[in-house]
């Protein structure tokens, strides 16, 4: 027997739009952080000799790098799911979401059941992750040229 679909109303599907806008632009942020990590290691082991110092922003650079790879890799997923959403139109795909989320251990206990505005406010603290984390590496090139 075929399940009753029960429609998003209008303003969640708008919501679902904006939150996988958000993560679009995260991912932006990411990759642009990606690419500064990229030169800051380049420049951390140009200057390694030189000082210690570059040698330890470096090392900060390929972390704060390395955790904005796997931001870029979560800010992703949540982008492909909120586009799901959506476009489904059908608010049942909560349920189905969180049971294929709890399979693969990507789902807390007690989490399954927000509604799309909670999950969305969770989603947008990755965009501003990504900023902070770009913001990092920013601030660690600049450190990087300015110590020279």
């Amino acid at each position: 027997m075929p399940t009753e679909a029960h429609p998003l109303p209008a303003s969640d599907a708008w919501v679902a739009r904006i939150a996988a806008g958000a993560m679009h632009a995260a991912a932006r942020l990411n990759g642009a952080g990606l690419v500064l990590a990229m030169v800051n290691l380049l420049l951390a082991g140009y200057f390694a000799p030189a000082s210690l110092v570059y040698m330890i922003l470096g090392l900060v650079a390929a972390v704060v790098g390395a955790a904005e790879l796997w931001l870029l890799v979560r800010v992703e997923l949540d982008r492909r799911l909120f586009d799901a959403m959506a476009e489904s139109g059908d608010a049942a795909e909560f349920d189905a979401l969180d049971q294929a989320l709890s399979v693969f251990g990507w789902l807390a206990p007690g989490r399954e059941g927000r509604s799309l505005a909670e999950r969305s406010r969770g989603a947008l603290r990755f965009l501003k992750l990504a900023g902070a984390l770009t913001f990092a590496q920013l601030v660690l090139a600049l450190l990087l040229l300015l110590l020279k």
